[in-house]
């Protein structure tokens, strides 16, 4: 045991964590990983243990979540150890997203619990094998620079910074150290399921990777360390030409595309990357690549008025010599004239919320994706493309399904299903060639849809909101 405290301690050290005056805040959920963060915090040498507590969030998704949460709750108490823990109620889960919304849940307490309690630092359990997952799903989902560079070490949450002290551990030692240290803890019955994305990555392709050599999470983190330091070198240059190509304008962003040109294409990239993990995308979410790549595509587009959705609700609109990125807000105002031919095969970002595609049904959806999703399939004699996606008009009407034959007009629908005005203003359209109304996701389908019968339907419109 004291092998990997010393090791910890030098983590610490080297970079800068904490210190002994530091308040420290431990996220512990019941598992391998974090209760051995919590075993080695509690056996730190006198100079690098701060006073510190647990915060533990129990999301009442799975049965074994009461024994987990009595776990935590116990040990620290017998340790005398501050504990502080919050209830998700199955009452609030949303029907789609959950994963992000209970992480969402998850670190809103957090960053709460830290101003109450005055902390300094919140730490998680990261470690070296969530580093290889990461950078790996990022490299095949296509991400930013930053994003493939990884999990940093530290960034700044809540009052204070969020650390992640293990990145330097592999979890077969996480393993051990409750082994040696008898430390109890839980595992996650999901996690061997391969629903999920990450899932996948850890129980069929890490562990090929690590067959071929056992030290490859530390090589992956290695890369990570060197590729962000590269990034914290280049950074000013970077800096320097956003501030001197772009201008705020109240909640949007003006790009000058006159200025842009001028710059070398490696800048523009490294810059225009800048820009939406700094300033467009807020904390947490994820922005493609293939994001970017649109947005290069919108500017050398020959059209001198042409705009793109974007991740987020927010929309870049092209107008002769500006590039304009509208604030999700701006977006909002603008909606009524949104309107997108849905490409097969691709997705649509809808500048309200979420994003829309249209697929061919043999296409390749994952199902965690369809947990997720609001999907309907069209038969090949129903579909005349090219579909589009727009913005709700007056006087609206839709067939409805085989067992309400009749036309009813969209605004009539809401008022008789009580949908509120705000969610009104969101609802998007999604029509034929000929104009006819095939969905409004969330709230009708026509008749030429069908939820079930997927081997006879040849296409599938999936939303997500």
């Amino acid at each position: 045991m004291q092998e990997y405290i010393l090791r910890l301690c030098k983590e610490l050290e080297r970079q800068q964590l904490w210190n002994k005056e530091s308040r420290l805040l431990l996220a512990v959920s019941g598992g391998a990983d974090s209760m051995a963060l919590l075993g080695l915090v509690q056996q730190l040498p006198s100079e690098w243990q701060p006073q510190f507590a647990v915060v533990h969030v129990h999301h009442h998704l799975r049965e074994e979540s009461d024994e987990e949460f009595r776990m935590v709750q116990d040990y620290c108490q017998n340790k005398g150890i501050p504990f502080f823990s919050e209830h998700w109620s199955e009452e609030s889960h949303p029907r789609s997203s959950l994963e992000m919304a209970a992480r969402e849940f998850r670190y809103a307490f957090f960053a709460d619990m830290m101003e109450k309690w005055s902390a300094t630092h919140l730490a998680t359990a990261h470690h070296a094998d969530d580093q290889l997952e990461t950078i790996l799903m990022r490299l095949v989902r296509g991400s930013t620079l930053k994003g493939i560079s990884g999990i940093s070490m530290t960034r700044t949450f809540g009052s204070g910074q969020l650390v992640r002290p293990l990145l330097a551990f592999q979890k077969d030692e996480l393993y051990q150290i409750c082994g040696i240290a008898g430390i109890p803890y839980r595992e996650d019955s999901t996690n061997s399921e391969l629903t999920f994305t990450r899932n996948r990555y850890r129980n069929s392709i890490i562990p090929l990777l690590k067959a071929e050599n056992n030290q490859a999470s530390k090589h992956f983190s290695d890369f990570s360390e060197d590729l962000q330091d590269v990034l914290t070198v280049v950074q000013p240059l970077v800096v320097q030409s956003f501030r001197s190509l772009f201008t705020k304008v109240e909640a949007d962003w003006v790009l000058d595309l006159v200025a842009w040109q001028m710059c070398d294409g490696s800048l523009q990239r490294l810059v225009l990357s800048h820009f939406v993990t700094e300033q467009l995308i807020p904390a947490g979410q994820d922005f493609r690549r293939s994001q970017l790549t649109a947005i290069m595509h919108l500017i050398e587009n020959q059209s001198p008025q042409k705009q793109i959705s974007l991740a987020g609700g927010w929309q870049a609109r092209k107008r002769y010599d500006k590039l304009t990125f509208l604030s999700p807000d701006s977006v909002r105002i603008d909606f009524s004239d949104f309107c997108e031919v849905l490409e097969l095969n691709k997705w649509v970002t809808l500048p309200s919320h979420g994003r829309i595609g249209l697929f061919h049904n043999d296409n390749a959806v994952s199902k965690e994706l369809l947990l997720e999703a609001l999907s309907v399939g069209i038969t090949e004699e129903s579909a005349l493309l090219p579909f589009r996606v727009r913005s709700r008009h007056s006087g609206d009407k839709i067939v409805l399904n085989k067992n309400q034959p009749f036309t009813k007009k969209v605004s009539r629908l809401f008022v008789d299903k009580k949908i509120p005005d705000e969610e009104r203003r969101k609802a998007c359209i999604v029509t034929d060639d000929e104009g006819r109304i095939l969905w409004v996701p969330g709230y009708a389908q026509s008749v030429w849809l069908s939820e079930n019968d997927s081997e006879q339907t040849r296409y599938r419109l999936i939303y997500i909101k």
